[in-house]
């Protein structure tokens, strides 16, 4: 890294934390936190981005450091340490990076010979054991934490300490799935959906929906969500050599919504980059001349959907929410117009202060409305028949034609939700304004998706995260309760702060600040955890 960049505040996403804080500190309270909100926000990001002279290359690949905030009758406290998963002591042992992740190759083991290196190399790809540094998200299974992140691969870890709970969590131990997304969805009852994809199968690769009972005795022994994984649905890939990328999915009531984009893994080009000992994000590739499909799913079936819908290529990360309403599937998707986005996040990209992103590729909430009755419907009319939306349905000779709307030019990703209406008709939206200049998170959004309202909450020289929503217990309106987000210093880099903000009046309500015992990394997602909760929701 250029010396005369290294202390550019600007520069978040290569921070490095070299001092974790690992029993909890106290900090200071400004404002006020209501009584009602107790439990724990746990947060997941980036902490370390180089081993000795070995650097990781892209903003997927730095190694997990979790980071919480303690909540209890307006105290606060604060603590964080790195996920310590199997890749992460290997790399540590090495002082290099030996574990390849997406945007970086793995550099020679130095406690291998020649011979146990070549012989490495030639791997069959059923059985590599890919990464286990569970960067992305955090997740509740039941009343089991786990991090999460693309790979078959868990990590669970200790709620209190944040240190990890036995060996990883190898998801093909249990069902048929090479990758997974670090997105799951929960119902009340504790079950967990995900979607992972399966490259093997006889009838080509397959994005596979699991769910995860809640945890149960048998014969006097608990047998936890994971171990009782199951596939309810296997979806065929319409590219037999090209899986789509996909990192989240949708739910409603009755269907599972998955998106199957042209931004592909080119299964060929991944194995030759295996054996080359290049990463995977070579194999990654965009057709923008391909459509991207809504692929529907009958939950209580399993049944995919025969018709084809179709819609104008775009890259979408997060799905904001999706629901039923008269016929139709609404389907609100943060999107971006190609694959541009993902190959800006190379670190090298975002050292560069004079960098800046295609405005073009920025994400923005962006809606979709499905027909689902259109077995006799008339050809080359709009079948979309919702009121107040834009819109459009058209049957075609093959496929159904749908035509999106941007809700608001608003730059917004990240999106989450009052998590009770998850797959339910609702108004808002909460994320975070990515901002071109380094890809930094530099604004909290509230979106009103009847309208594209939005409202925008910020302060000079602080970053944000992802705005988690916590319902109030005797809420009645949508947005009655309380948001919690955090906040690190372009200029301080042990500063953190716990930030409240009222969601209906997009104020703030009360922050507590901390000074860390190292440095403070930014983080992607998170996951509050009420203290009388029996069941965890997003």
């Amino acid at each position: 890294m250029d010396k005369a960049n290294k202390n550019d505040p600007n520069l978040v996403w290569l921070r490095q934390c070299e001092e974790e804080t690992v029993a909890p500190i106290s900090g200071k309270l400004s404002g006020h936190i209501p009584s009602w909100v107790n439990g724990r926000l746990t947060r997941n990001g980036p902490g370390k981005i180089q081993y000795g002279k070995t650097r990781f290359n892209h903003i997927f690949d730095g190694s997990s450091y979790i980071h919480q905030f303690n909540i209890k009758e307006g105290n606060v406290t604060y603590q964080s340490r790195f996920l310590q998963s199997d890749t992460y002591k290997k790399n540590s042992r090495a002082n290099r990076i030996i574990v390849t992740e997406f945007g970086t190759a793995a550099y020679p083991d130095p406690c291998k010979n020649l011979l146990q290196r070549f012989m490495s190399a030639f791997t069959p790809i059923s059985s590599l054991d890919p990464t286990d540094n569970c960067v992305v998200s955090v997740c509740y299974f039941g009343d089991e934490l786990y991090a999460l992140t693309e790979t078959k691969n868990m990590r669970r870890i200790d709620p209190e300490t944040l240190a990890a709970v036995g060996e990883k969590t190898r998801l093909d131990n249990y069902i048929a799935v090479n990758t997974s997304t670090a997105h799951p969805h929960v119902d009340p009852d504790g079950t967990v959906y995900n979607m992972g994809n399966f490259y093997a199968g006889k009838k080509g690769p397959t994005y596979n929906i699991i769910k995860f009972p809640p945890a149960k005795e048998v014969d006097g022994k608990k047998l936890s969500s994971v171990e009782q994984a199951e596939i309810v649905v296997s979806i065929p890939c319409q590219w037999k050599m090209y899986p789509s990328y996909y990192h989240s999915f949708g739910i409603t009531d009755n269907y599972f919504i998955f998106v199957e984009q042209p931004f592909v893994f080119n299964l060929k080009k991944f194995l030759i980059n295996h054996y080359i000992n290049k990463p995977y994000f070579g194999a990654v590739e965009w057709y923008g001349d391909q459509k991207t499909k809504f692929r529907v799913v009958r939950r209580d079936t399993g049944e995919v959907l025969d018709t084809s819908y179709e819609a104008d290529a775009f890259l979408t990360f997060h799905h904001t929410n999706a629901y039923e309403k008269d016929g139709h599937l609404v389907v609100d998707l943060a999107c971006m117009t190609n694959g541009d986005t993902v190959y800006q996040l190379m670190l090298k990209n975002l050292e560069n202060p004079d960098f800046e992103c295609d405005h073009n590729t920025m994400p923005q909430n962006r809606r979709f409305v499905i027909p689902l009755n259109v077995k006799d419907a008339p050809k080359d009319t709009n079948l979309v028949t919702l009121k107040g939306t834009k819109c459009t349905a058209f049957k075609r000779k093959k496929s159904i034609e749908v035509n999106g709307e941007t809700i608001s030019e608003q730059f917004f990703d990240l999106p989450r939700i009052n998590y009770k209406h998850n797959g339910k008709e609702y108004t808002y939206a909460y994320g975070v304004e990515v901002s071109p200049l380094g890809i930094q998170f530099c604004k909290l959004v509230k979106m009103n998706v009847q309208t594209g309202e939005t409202q925008l909450w910020h302060e000079q020289g602080k970053l944000v995260s992802e705005p988690i929503f916590v319902a109030a217990p005797d809420a009645v309106e949508e947005d009655h309760g309380v948001i919690l987000s955090s906040l690190i210093d372009k200029e301080n880099p042990r500063f953190v702060a716990l930030l409240v903000l009222d969601p209906r009046t997009w104020q703030e309500m009360g922050r507590v600040e901390f000074e860390a015992k190292g440095v403070v990394t930014s983080t992607f997602h998170g996951q509050f955890a009420g203290a009388e909760e029996t069941v965890h929701l997003l």
